[in-house]
C-alpha cells in the first residue's frame, strides 16, 4: 500500500511543481497524462511550467488521473497581532 504524502502548496508555481512530481511519481509521461484526462501534452507541459494556469475543474482531473486530491485547510491566525 502507497504511504500518503501531503504537500503545502501556496503558488501557481508550487502547484505546478507539486503536479509534475506527482506525475513522476505514478511514473507517466505527459503525454499519458493528457490522454487518461482529455487534454493534450503541450498543455500538460504548460501547466507542469507554470506558463498557463487552468481552471480547478481541470487541475483537479489531473490530480484525479494521478491519484492524489486537493484538501484545503485553514489556518490560525496569529494571536500576537498588536
Amino acid at each position: 500500500m502507497e504511504e500518503p504524502s501531503t504537500q503545502s502548496v501556496r503558488s501557481l508555481r508550487q502547484a505546478a511543481a507539486a503536479l509534475r512530481a506527482r506525475r513522476r511519481e505514478r511514473g507517466m509521461t505527459q503525454k499519458q497524462l493528457a490522454q487518461v484526462t482529455g487534454t493534450a501534452q503541450s498543455t500538460v507541459s504548460d501547466i507542469e511550467t507554470g506558463v498557463v494556469s487552468v481552471s480547478l475543474d481541470v487541475y483537479l482531473r489531473l490530480l484525479e488521473a494521478l491519484g492524489a486530491e486537493l484538501t484545503v485547510t485553514g489556518r490560525i491566525p496569529d494571536q500576537d497581532t498588536n
